[in-house]
């Protein structure tokens, strides 16, 4: 996503995550504000008009006050906004301010503890646009890791899909190791993170045909104690940039850093994060796919209601000799060589459903 902080009277809570989806490798510009400051790069800053006339935005992130946020979402082509809200600052909210929250499509971040007064009284606020912090306390710097920083990430995918339908879209639920890049084992360094050949092409073609593109990934390593959580951040971050590079942008990564052991419901074949992801992103699973060079990524689509696609880059070639092993109702529905030459099949698909 491309985000514009504008940072004016927003709490450190907002500004500490939106400085921290720099981090998860999202296009983060910062508006400054008189009292805020302004985090290192990766966040870009635009110090003056003209460098925001410059600026495009898909979601602008602002304090409780929502008419300067949404002026600066305008002025940058922004469709969604997220807001730090209070009750305080919504009572004194003037008509203007009213128009401006609806001017785009907005979700508010409560406080924990605001959050029965505002159940109590929503001043005209729409519960489904009203989120909660984390029960910790704001992090002291910037934390990919942070829980936070996921919650207004997921926020703002969240404004963004309603934005563009309120119908359902189908996914693409892409594995990473050996279906976008090469397979390394356990990828613990970010450098070592390296593109297919014909990734993004079959990327491109993809998200033309309709379908979002959600990265859905087991990063064990993590549990095991291989690396610490914020070496899977970096190496996704990574992902976007390699990709964004071409022109390509994900609309959402989920993981599970979970041993296989720990009995995780987000830990493929379970099909959990596909299930969080159709609720975040607004996806119709039965139009969808979950693609991998593993047979565990067929059975989680079909485990979810989506259909399966098995690719013999990474160690594809050697679950396809166990395919026979599998019960029939969770086979793939399609093998192929990698994900460029999915993609032409995965295209008519989607012109047929859409024919139907």
């Amino acid at each position: 996503m491309k985000l514009l902080v504008h940072a004016e009277a927003a709490p450190l809570r907002l500004l500490h995550a939106a400085a921290a989806l720099a981090l998860r490798g999202h296009e983060v510009t910062w508006l400054p504000g008189a009292a805020a400051g302004v985090p290192p790069p990766p966040v870009n800053v635009a110090r003056d008009g003209r460098a925001l006339a410059r600026t495009r935005a898909d979601v602008v992130l602002g304090g409780p006050a929502p008419r300067g946020a949404a002026l600066a979402g305008w002025r940058t082509g922004a469709h969604a906004m997220v807001l730090a809200l209070d009750r305080a600052a919504v009572l004194r909210w003037s008509w203007i301010d009213r128009l401006a929250w609806h001017s785009l499509y907005a979700i508010g971040l409560l406080e924990p503890a605001g959050a029965e007064a505002m159940r109590i009284a929503p001043h005209g606020l729409e519960f489904e646009r009203l989120a909660l912090w984390s029960d910790a306390p704001p992090a002291a710097t910037p934390d990919a890791t942070d829980p936070d920083t996921e919650i207004l990430e997921r926020a703002a995918e969240r404004a963004l899909a309603r934005h563009r339908s309120r119908a359902a879209r189908p996914a693409a639920f892409l594995d990473r190791d050996g279906t976008l890049v090469v397979e390394r084992g356990y990828l613990s360094d970010a450098d070592d993170l390296e593109l297919l050949p014909g990734v993004p092409l079959a990327l491109q073609n993809l998200r033309a045909a309709g379908y979002a593109l959600i990265v859905i990934s087991n990063q064990s390593g993590v549990g095991r104690g291989l690396f610490p959580l914020a070496r899977v951040y970096e190496a996704m971050a990574r992902l976007r940039r390699l990709l964004r590079a071409h022109g390509v942008e994900l609309d959402a990564i989920y993981f599970c850093p979970h041993r296989p052991d720990a009995d995780c419901p987000c830990r493929k074949p379970r099909p959990g994060l596909l299930l969080r992801a159709a609720e975040d992103q607004q996806l119709d699973l039965a139009r969808s796919f979950m693609i991998g060079d593993k047979l565990i990524d067929p059975e989680t689509g079909r485990h979810a209601g989506a259909r399966g696609v098995l690719l013999r880059s990474g160690y594809g070639r050697d679950e396809e000799r166990r395919i026979s092993e599998v019960e029939p109702a969770e086979r793939p529905d399609g093998v192929f060589d990698d994900l460029a030459s999915a993609a032409p099949w995965l295209v008519r698909e989607a012109e047929q459903r859409g024919r139907a």
